[in-house]
This record gives C-alpha cells, sequence and structure tokens, in this order.
C-alpha cells in the first residue's frame, strides 16, 4: 500500500510507550531527546504516549512510592514533548501520584497549556474518565486511557485527583502437594473498573470513527509474560466497542494479539525514558521496589538507560484509520542509545532484525503473523483482505 492510498481520506495516528524526559536536569536542549525520531512522529496526524513523569516543583512524597527522584522533573520538560510532535499523553501509570495532588494538577496543566491534550487522569474521577476526541481529515478518533498497575490511593475518585483505575485482584493457586512448590498466580481484573471502562467505550463508541484504549498493565520484570487478567481486560474492550488497546508498563517489548480482527499490542516498552542523574535512596519509611539481579546490575555508559539490553528495543506503532475504522496496522522498530534516545531503524539495520527476532515469537504464540514492508512491520492491512 503506498503512502497516497494509506492517507487518502484517513488518519495516521501514531503512538509510542513510556516517556519521561529530564533534559533541564541534565542542563542539555529539551529537544535532544527526540532529535533522531521528531520527524517520523510528526508525520502522523495524531500521536500518543505514555507519560512517566510528573511536571512540577510541588508536593511531597506519598508513603507507598519508592520512587524518590525518578517521577518529578523540572516543568519545562515538557517542550521535549512538544518538539517531539505529541498532541496526546496518558497520565495513566504507576507513578501519576508519587508526589501526590498538587504535582499531579501540576503536570496536566503544564501539557494541556502547550497544547497536548491528557487522557487518564484528572482532578477527580470524572476527569480522569474523559476521552479525548480528536478530528483530522474528517476522521474523529477517541482516546481512553487506564492504570492496572497503581498503589493504592493513585486512584481518582469524587472530589479526588487520580488516575483512571483498573484494578487488579491476586490470588495463588497450589501446584501440587510438595511444600515449598511454586504456586499458580491468579490475577482477576475488578468487575466494577471493567463495566466503568466499558460504559465509556461504549458511550464514545457513535461519537468517533476509531476508539484507542491506553492501558499501563502487566510485569514490568518478566519479559515476554503477560499475566491472567490483561487478556481478560483487552477482550472485554473490544467486545465493548474499542477498535485498538495499547499497553505499556514494563521495559521490553511484548505480543501482540489479534482479537475479532482488533488488535492487541500488551506493551510497547521503554520509548525515550531516561533515569534521573539526581537518583537518590528511598527516605526512611518508604517503600523500596526489589528488582531482578539482571535489572540492578548497570552495563558502564549505560547509567542513563539502564537495565537489560532487550529494552533498548522499541517501536512506534502506525495506525491507519479511515470511517470504518482501523485500516491498517503496523509499527515502526526502533532502538534507544546510551542517552536513551530513540532511532527509527531501516531494514537494512541489523537491530532492526534484532526487533523482529524478538517480538516475532511473542506474536506467534499469540497467533499473530508479521510481515516487513519497507521499513514497517506490518501486524495486518484490511487492503489484502
Amino acid at each position: 500500500m503506498t503512502d497516497q492510498t494509506e492517507t487518502q481520506e484517513a488518519m495516521v495516528f501514531h503512538t509510542v510507550g513510556n516517556v519521561g524526559p529530564e533534559r533541564v536536569e541534565y542542563g542539555e536542549p529539551l529537544e535532544s531527546l527526540f532529535s533522531a525520531a521528531h520527524q517520523k512522529i510528526k508525520e502522523a496526524d495524531v500521536s500518543l504516549c505514555q507519560m512517566e513523569r510528573l511536571f512540577s516543583t510541588r508536593g511531597c512524597l506519598q508513603y507507598r512510592e519508592h520512587n524518590t527522584a525518578l517521577s518529578r522533573v523540572d516543568p519545562e520538560n515538557v517542550k521535549s514533548l512538544v518538539f517531539a510532535g505529541f498532541n496526546v499523553a496518558s497520565f495513566a501509570g504507576n507513578n501519576c501520584f508519587a508526589w501526590g495532588p498538587d504535582a499531579l494538577l501540576d503536570s496536566i496543566d503544564a501539557v494541556r497549556s502547550n497544547g497536548v491534550q491528557v487522557i487518564g487522569a484528572g482532578k477527580d474521577i470524572a476527569e480522569a474518565r474523559e476521552p479525548a476526541i480528536v478530528e483530522r481529515k474528517g476522521i474523529k478518533l477517541g482516546l481512553l486511557a487506564y492504570n492496572s498497575v497503581l498503589p493504592v490511593e493513585f486512584e481518582a475518585r469524587e472530589g479526588k485527583p487520580g488516575c483512571a483505575p483498573l484494578r487488579v485482584s491476586t490470588y495463588f493457586e497450589p501446584q501440587g502437594y510438595q511444600p515449598g512448590t511454586p504456586p499458580k498466580v491468579i490475577t482477576v481484573p475488578r468487575e466494577d473498573d471493567l463495566l466503568a471502562m466499558e460504559e465509556a467505550i461504549r458511550k464514545l463508541r457513535n461519537r468517533v470513527d476509531a476508539i484507542c484504549v491506553s492501558i499501563h498493565w502487566g510485569q514490568e520484570y518478566a519479559p515476554g509474560v503477560l499475566a491472567m487478567y490483561q487478556p481478560v481486560i483487552g477482550h472485554r474492550a473490544i467486545d465493548a466497542g474499542a477498535d485498538l488497546i495499547v499497553g505499556h508498563h514494563g521495559p521490553t517489548l511484548r505480543g501482540i494479539e489479534i482479537y475479532k480482527g482488533k488488535a492487541i499490542l500488551y506493551c510497547l516498552g521503554n520509548f525515550a525514558l531516561e533515569l534521573s542523574p539526581n537518583l537518590t535512596a528511598p527516605p526512611k519509611g518508604v517503600q523500596s521496589a526489589p528488582l531482578p539481579s539482571r535489572f540492578r546490575q548497570v552495563e558502564p555508559g549505560w547509567e542513563r538507560n539502564p537495565g537489560s539490553k532487550d529494552g533498548r528495543m522499541t517501536m512506534m506503532v502506525k495506525c491507519v484509520i479511515g470511517k470504518e475504522g482501523v485500516r491498517r496496522l503496523s509499527f515502526l522498530p526502533a532502538y534507544t542509545n546510551q542517552r536513551a534516545e530513540p532511532e527509527f531503524l531501516s531494514r537494512n539495520d541489523p537491530r532492526f532484525q534484532e526487533v523482529l527476532r524478538y517480538v516475532e515469537p511473542q506474536c506467534k504464540q499469540l497467533g499473530t503473523s508479521l510481515s516487513v514492508e519497507g521499513d514497517e512491520v506490518v501486524v495486518f492491512d484490511a487492503a489484502r483482505k
């Protein structure tokens, strides 16, 4: 399919995973985080990112939040997002309430004042569940965002700021009779939150041509693993009328499932998430987050973009949307460097094949086949059917 055919009476929508600019803290130009990626991001009519930082100088660290210097940054960092070309941002993440209500509300105001719409969080539960509706070329796209990895009190309620929750209960079932045998972990989404999500999707359905639901979920440090609750939520969202589910939270890419002709991208990984130069130990009494040894070991030179090498692989999803819904879905493989800066890859770059080899087996396990066209990996194309 040619670019002209793709965009004829259609909207191009881009979405990426975790983003957290800290250029001010490093004393570097605000546009430098996306210097290698902004032109490609801006080729879309609408671009969405998952926000992992708070743009504020106010607030106090919440008791259940261990990321002391990881979550709050100078508000000027917002301009990195603007330079990149993002015009919608989700704040439905596990860091959204790390510094309390003032920091969250400051962040929402900072982003909106720079022309970027916010989804997934707000001054109360009604605002947190409010969709963003964007219209380009006569096509309307509705966007909603939810969070399944939230500490207690991070959720929005009536009269309380926070994020739109999709909370999950965890149970353990014995496997075998031998003492010490690891149990089966059962995760079940809360029905009241599911019903609220379904209601929001149904209300939005007749107002737009397509609906994207962004969800912060899954196991952060379990590469390739899907929690039991994730397909349940994804399927329920599509049954209610969603056209695309984009997931994030963990630093590594996960598989893609096609359910009733609609895609569930389980995790888009880290797209531009740099570690703070001011990282400090958690204060006394604040919980710390235990990390697997492979994520505690930082390779020399990679302190700004730590973690496993798998986490350096990322992608940007490209969705072509018409009046009839999603016409074509693909992704552009990318790689982040030591400064956490994303770079899109050509198919001739060995790293392109590295990303494809990492994602493709996970997709096959979910029954999804991929194909390469130019510098894109195609998930499905309605024109071929």
